[in-house]
């Protein structure tokens, strides 16, 4: 059964673009919120943006996600 996503991968780009906002505007380092902005901006530049958030795997070559259905 489909479900439609309940976070997609532009909210994360959107969420995670504030909290380094934040953290640069209080010079507190987040070095895995910047990589994980990264992942997820690449994966929303790669047409996944209104996918489920566990769409930025999609980005990895060879990863092949399992069939639903």
């Amino acid at each position: 059964m489909n479900r439609p996503p309940l976070s997609a991968v532009d909210i994360f780009v959107k969420d995670l673009g504030l909290v380094l906002d934040t953290a640069r505007a209080t010079k507190f380092p987040l070095p895995l919120a910047s990589t994980a902005h990264q992942m997820f901006m690449q994966a929303s530049t790669a047409g996944f943006g209104r996918e489920d958030d566990s769409a930025v795997i999609k980005i990895f070559p060879g990863i092949e996600l399992p069939k639903t259905g």
